[in-house]
């Protein structure tokens, strides 16, 4: 199992991986259990990560209780936990999928993460969270300007005094360095 750890290896692996998982979401996309297809894809993805993660854990170093035995734990449940949601859904023991809402709102919100996530470089934690948070705020409905205003500064307030001055996180400060 350590040739699927790294390299050449961890690739096939990954490519099994993601060939089982979309099987078993093909499974049951095309069988009379259609309707629990969506509940199916999260566990089967997560099994999938797992597993991927635990064959990465064999490049690490053996030791009775070294640095392989929590993740393998953590893969063990996760994996066990999964497996008894998709056995719900193949039962039909759990709740059928909802009808698919608005998938254009979803873009735009998958849009804004990524943007939030390359605007950190350039304009720095601080104010792209400021951004982001008031964007989505907006955007999921809340209408109220002081109180967007008043959470998303209460945010970076926080964040500044807990993570930057407390814990001593380095967080990109973008721009806002140079002034410093």
């Amino acid at each position: 199992m350590e040739y699927f750890s790294e390299g050449t290896g961890l690739v096939i692996w990954a490519l099994f991986l993601l060939l089982a998982g979309l099987g078993i979401v093909a499974g049951f996309r095309f069988s009379k259990r259609k309707e629990f297809t969506g509940q199916s894809i999260i566990p089967t993805i997560l099994i999938a990560v797992s597993l991927l993660f635990w064959a990465v854990t064999f490049g690490f170093p053996l030791e009775e209780a070294g640095p392989t035995l929590i993740p393998r734990l953590w893969i063990f449940w996760l994996v066990l936990l999964c497996t008894t949601l998709l056995g719900f859904c193949v039962a039909g023991k759990t709740k059928k999928d909802p009808k698919s809402g608005r998938l254009g709102f979803l873009a735009i919100g998958i849009v804004l993460v990524i943007a939030y996530y390359f605007a950190m470089d350039y304009l720095g934690y601080f104010l792209s969270s400021f951004l982001f948070l008031a964007v989505m705020m907006y955007m999921l409905s809340y209408r109220k300007p002081l109180t967007i205003i008043l959470v998303c500064s209460g945010w970076v307030i926080f964040s500044y005094l807990i993570f930057y001055k407390l814990l001593y996180i380095q967080l990109p400060l973008g721009f806002i360095e140079n002034f410093i």
